[in-house]
């Protein structure tokens, strides 16, 4: 606890807490690790540094002293811990925090309530009150993936995101809609990718908006559609959406971002076998000669080449045997992809 430093770059969410008892003993709770005592401060620092180290990345945590005092700390995946530079350690009573924890609350649930009934995004001058004046065209999108034409499906959804977000915002709960059904006929289509990036988009915003349901509904189809890509190198390409997406909706007690984590560690194991270059087949044409038999093969095999000789023409050599059998395959080496911090609030959008 010697170092000061800096918090912004380290992101709010998780948050571990590390409780001091009279006799020295500390308790180490939250996402990622399971309730624990530990005899010292420093093994308790080491379970949090497992956490981070898991997410790659370092943490917060908040130590509470038996005096009642509170240190925001911060803690690398290597275990080293920083003071965040608030000047004094905070002290409150048990009593004082409780009633923070329950104004929070209140502040959530009024949160939720203004954003269900449509008053955390305003729709702009002269747009259409609700989703009545879309339901025509997101019925045609429904039409065109039923009936397997999801290319037509993905072009008019694209259409119709482009212009609900245009007059009502990207972030209205119409336009989320239906840029969720835009997602879906996107992956249908074929590019999965792209369906896990506008899911992503989706779930974040409703998680703003202060939907926590909505966002972990919307987060569960992009991790669905996550797990279902098989080709290793797409997966890891469409993970970076998937991580950044549960780091901000990470589940009940961060279950879903163990999740993910746990799928990209799998998918970064997995050996990938260099492709052996195709066999090029020599053909030859084979020279014409009467049968020969055991007792006569090198008096045959004679009148064969003085044949040749005396007509001008060269004896064909007999044809080049080349294996197709594949080279042995062999893991290469890959290295994890530089995955992107959680995004900021993008309230302000739309």
């Amino acid at each position: 606890m010697s170092t000061m430093r800096e918090s912004a770059d380290v992101p709010a969410w998780p948050v571990y807490a590390l409780t001091v008892h009279d006799d020295g003993r500390v308790l180490a709770s939250g996402p990622l690790i399971e309730t624990s005592g530990h005899p010292t401060r420093a093994a308790a620092i080491e379970v949090v540094a497992g956490a981070a180290g898991r997410l790659g990345r370092s943490v917060r945590a908040t130590a509470s002293e038996p005096d009642g005092a509170v240190w925001p700390l911060i803690v690398s995946p290597d275990g080293e811990v920083s003071e965040v530079k608030t000047g004094r350690p905070r002290a409150a009573a048990p009593k004082k925090r409780a009633e923070k924890r329950r104004e929070r609350r209140q502040e959530k649930d009024r949160g939720r309530r203004a954003a269900k009934e449509g008053s955390a995004a305003a729709p702009r001058p002269g747009a259409p009150e609700g989703g009545e004046a879309y339901a025509e065209s997101l019925a045609q999108v429904t039409g065109h993936l039923d009936a397997g034409r999801t290319d037509e499906a993905r072009a008019l959804a694209t259409q119709l995101d482009t212009q609900v977000a245009g007059v009502l915002g990207v972030s209205h709960p119409v336009a989320l809609g239906v840029r969720e059904v835009r997602a879906r006929a996107t992956a249908e289509a074929g590019d999965p990718v792209a369906g896990i990036q506008l899911y992503r988009d989706v779930a974040e915003r409703w998680h703003y908006r202060g939907d926590a349901e909505q966002a972990e509904a919307v987060a569960g189809r992009a991790e669905k559609l996550w797990t279902g890509i098989t080709d290793v190198e797409r997966a890891l390409s469409a993970g970076v959406a998937v991580v950044r997406m549960r780091n901000q909706i990470p589940g009940e007690g961060g279950a879903a971002l163990a999740s993910v984590l746990a799928h990209r560690e799998r998918l970064l194991r997995t050996p990938v076998a260099e492709a052996a270059p195709e066999a090029t087949p020599v053909t030859a044409t084979p020279a014409t000669a009467a049968p020969v038999t055991d007792a006569g093969t090198a008096k045959g095999t004679e009148a064969v080449a003085g044949r040749g000789a005396a007509a001008g023409a060269e004896v064909p050599e007999p044809p080049v045997a080349v294996s197709s059998a594949p080279r042995s395959s062999r893991p290469r080496p890959r290295t994890a992809p530089s995955w992107e911090r959680p995004a900021v609030n993008a309230r302000k959008a739309g």
